[in-house]
Formats: structure tokens, C-alpha cells, sequence
């Protein structure tokens, strides 16, 4: 190992964790890491098996930013500034700048020209430019060059902090939902029913000009703005995030706003409660002769299509309906017959 020091700065919103492996095995050839610091979004060190880790095995310093305006590159700027607080304060002999992203070609450029040696860190798919503006420039493996957008890492609630779990709604459309404060997240097209495209593209302008401070996104950490929305005459305050598109709704907000809508589910399993609500709904509706199922995979197509039910709940209603002698399914033939 050299004798020499470095100062590390790494782009978390763009390079992996599993990078740090490879960036400390490198580094320490130039010399020994005495500033070792991480930039990125608040949900880039969210994740106890993510940066967090990273954290803990390297004595890496995280620097979790929340942007003032969605979209702007705010963990970008924090490096920058540090690095050139490192140029004219630190007598580190070196930087090191772990990033795919081209903007950091000045910073690069600056510092060599400031007399101290910059090392690189990145991808193959690293640009010339910022290559070439480095004193040399380590390419990652492949594992260590995906970005953080890759990763499943645990959503988490805006309001509490509580890990929100995968939901649908009554019209069958993806969100997530907290179980303890009763948020709900889901993407900007669930509005569809009650907004035209132009009005969606109205909302996210909005959004975009920051009028109020929202709470930070749970899909990509940047921070949402409120904006103030109307449907059959109610008037909610949605968060919006101009960013990825996301909606955070408080308790009640999405119901507010359609009223025949609503969480179906609190989880990818809806939960005993749930299927036996099904059940005696699907009974109801088997014995009265307005469902009509002359066969189990119709009956299958119909409970997923028409009832909502998820996957995993399929085939324990099922159960529960003939062990209830609600219907007998023949064997061989799959055909159903409705008893009593």
C-alpha cells in the first residue's frame, strides 16, 4: 500500500454498495483512505443491507440529502462541494470520485489542475470525458456498476417510518399501504379514472414548481409537493413527486377522492378476514344463481378478474368453499356443481 492519503467520494444514487468491495481494494493502492464519504437520496441508505452495510464494513460516511426542488441534483452539488473543500484545506494527496455520471468531468479536471492526482471509479459505460480528466481510471465489475434504481430495497412511510407493504386496490391497481398510520402510495395513473391526460400533466407541473413542501418520496427519496386536488366535490392536499410520478396519500385521501375505490388488500395476501367476506359473497352469489360457473378454471378467471382476489388467496377460498359444502368440484372433469 502506498504511503500516500486519499479522499473518497462516492455517488450512492448512481453506483451499487456491492461496489465497495472493489473501490476500497483498489483504493487502498493509491493510498490510505482517511475521508470516505457517500452522497445520495435519503432512500439510498434506507436499506440495513445497502449502503448501511457498506457503512458499517468500511467506516464510509453517509451524506443523505433531500432535494429542495424533485429533480435536481442536489448529492451531485454536496460532493462537489466537499471535494474542492478537499483540493484547497485537506492535505490529502489524492481524490477519488466513484461515478458513471459525466458531470463530474470539470470537478476532475479542477482538481488534477490543483495539483492533486484524481482516481476514478466506474463502470464501462463510464464516459470518455470523465475517464479521460481522472490521473487513471478504475473500471468496476459488472456487479458493482448497478445503480441503486435496480435494487429492491424496502419502501418506507413518509409519515412514520413504518416498511410499506405490496397492496391492490378495489380496481385492481398497484400501490403500497402502510398498516400502521393508513397511507397509501401509488403512481400517478391510478388517478386516470377521475383525470384526463391533460389534467395528469397539469397535477405533475404543479408538482414540478414546488409551490408547497411535500413529504420525501417513498419510491425514489426526493421530495414531493402538496397540491391540491378536487373529485365529486371533496378537495384533498396529495403529495405528489414530480420525479417518478408517485402519489402519497394520508388516511382517507384516496377514498376521498374515489369514492368507489379503496385498498382491497393490506397485503399480498388479503388474510383470513378477508377471504371469509369473500366466501360468504361468493355463497350468496353461487346459490342465487348470479354466478354462473359451470366450470373450476372458470371459476378461477371469474375470483381473479371480477372479485379482485390476489393469486395467493385463489385457491384457499376454493378450499374453504367446498370444505363449507358450498360446491363439489368432479374429479377428472373440473366441472362444479352448486350445493343446496
Amino acid at each position: 500500500m502506498s504511503d500516500k492519503t486519499v479522499a473518497v467520494f462516492i455517488d450512492a444514487d448512481n453506483i451499487s454498495p456491492a461496489s465497495a468491495v472493489d473501490i476500497f481494494k483498489h483504493v487502498r493502492k493509491f493510498g490510505e483512505p482517511i475521508i470516505r464519504r457517500a452522497y445520495g437520496t435519503v432512500k439510498c441508505f434506507s436499506n440495513a443491507e445497502g449502503w448501511q452495510r457498506a457503512q458499517r464494513e468500511y467506516g464510509i460516511v453517509a451524506r443523505p440529502l433531500v432535494c429542495n426542488v424533485p429533480g435536481k441534483n442536489i448529492a451531485d452539488i454536496a460532493l462537489v462541494i466537499d471535494a474542492m473543500e478537499v483540493l484547497y484545506k485537506s492535505s490529502c494527496d489524492g481524490v477519488c470520485i466513484v461515478s458513471n455520471d459525466s458531470d463530474f468531468t470539470a470537478l476532475a479536471s479542477k482538481i488534477r489542475e490543483g495539483g492533486k492526482e484524481v482516481y476514478g471509479f466506474g463502470g464501462e459505460k463510464a464516459p470518455m470525458s470523465f475517464r479521460s480528466a481522472c490521473t487513471k481510471f478504475v473500471v468496476l465489475p459488472r456487479r458493482s456498476i448497478e445503480t441503486q434504481s435496480n435494487e429492491k430495497r424496502p419502501s418506507k412511510c413518509p409519515r412514520c417510518g413504518e416498511e410499506l407493504i405490496a397492496s391492490r386496490t378495489k380496481s385492481n391497481r398497484n400501490c403500497r399501504t402502510c398498516t400502521k398510520c393508513g397511507g397509501m402510495s401509488a403512481k400517478i395513473t391510478v388517478l386516470k379514472n377521475i383525470f384526463s391526460e391533460e389534467g395528469l400533466n397539469e397535477l405533475l407541473r404543479r408538482a414540478s414548481e414546488y409551490e408547497k413542501n411535500g413529504c420525501v418520496c417513498p419510491d425514489c427519496g426526493s421530495a414531493m409537493s402538496i397540491v391540491k386536488v378536487s373529485s365529486t366535490g371533496s378537495s384533498v392536499e396529495i403529495d405528489v413527486c414530480a420525479k417518478c410520478k408517485t402519489v402519497w396519500y394520508d388516511k382517507d385521501e384516496f377514498e376521498a377522492l374515489l369514492p368507489n375505490d379503496g385498498v382491497l388488500q393490506a397485503a399480498v395476501s388479503a388474510g383470513k378476514a378477508y377471504r371469509r367476506e369473500l366466501v360468504a359473497a361468493l355463497a350468496a352469489d353461487l346459490k342465487s344463481k348470479r354466478l354462473k360457473v359451470p366450470h373450476i378454471g372458470v371459476l378461477k378467471n371469474v375470483l381473479k378478474k371480477i372479485y379482485h382476489t390476489p393469486q395467493p388467496d385463489i385457491d384457499p377460498v376454493l378450499s374453504t368453499l367446498m370444505s363449507q359444502k358450498i360446491i363439489k368440484i368432479e374429479s377428472g372433469t373440473g366441472k362444479i356443481v352448486v350445493i343446496g
